[in-house]
């Protein structure tokens, strides 16, 4: 009798698992939708960005170079504004540091900091510089259409002029293997032709 007592609990248990077979089925069979409603959820949630090697410019990637490079690469620059990058616009800047110089070359500037360089804006009218953005050419050809159809959601920031400069100008965040960087790509067009890209960080 104190062994039936002791099976009793397993019994009902046993007899409620039965009577009601679906429920394990169901679960196991609502399983893959759920994680595809989530991945795709997961998916919704992170804007249109721009893995940061994707991008190219002349065909090198945008990197720290020495002023020796750069000049090896692109000549000596048009024009030098010396201590125009404080520390808190620029790429190369340390609070020990002095302000860094910009380095034109026609309308592409880069950011100078004693023997550093790094590129910030690039103008594409002069068809001198020419980026690419995985199957995106980014050069004096380009036209906001052309942008749009890669990313048509930031792409409708630059359906309205810009604040405080004239023409188009739109966003997209920047993304290093997945992980958000603090910073964007600006595109900038007149008349829906593409006229420079900047690298942007907030100060």
């Amino acid at each position: 009798m104190k062994y039936l007592l002791h099976l009793a609990p397993m019994l009902l248990c046993l007899a409620a698992c039965q009577s009601n077979p679906t429920i394990t089925a169901a679960a196991q069979a609502t399983t893959p939708e759920s994680a595809k409603t989530a991945q795709a959820n997961a998916e919704a949630a992170i804007p249109e960005h721009v893995e940061f090697g994707t991008l190219t410019v002349n065909g090198k990637l945008r990197e720290k170079l020495t002023t020796e490079q750069l000049k090896s690469q692109l000549g000596r620059p048009d024009s030098v504004v010396a201590g125009a990058v404080d520390e808190c616009t620029g790429a190369l800047q340390t609070p020990t540091s002095q302000a860094s110089n910009f380095w034109y070359y026609g309308k592409t500037e880069y950011e100078v900091s004693g023997t550093q360089a790094i590129l910030v804006v690039f103008d594409v009218t002069s068809g001198r510089f020419q980026g690419k953005l995985g199957k995106l050419v980014l050069s004096q050809k380009t036209t906001l259409e052309d942008v749009r159809r890669f990313f048509p959601v930031s792409a409708k920031q630059a359906d309205k002029p810009a604040d405080g400069r004239p023409g188009e100008e739109m966003g997209l965040h920047l993304y290093r293997k997945g992980v958000p960087m603090d910073a964007s790509l600006i595109l900038r067009f007149k008349k829906g032709r593409l006229q420079e890209v900047e690298f942007w960080s907030p100060c």
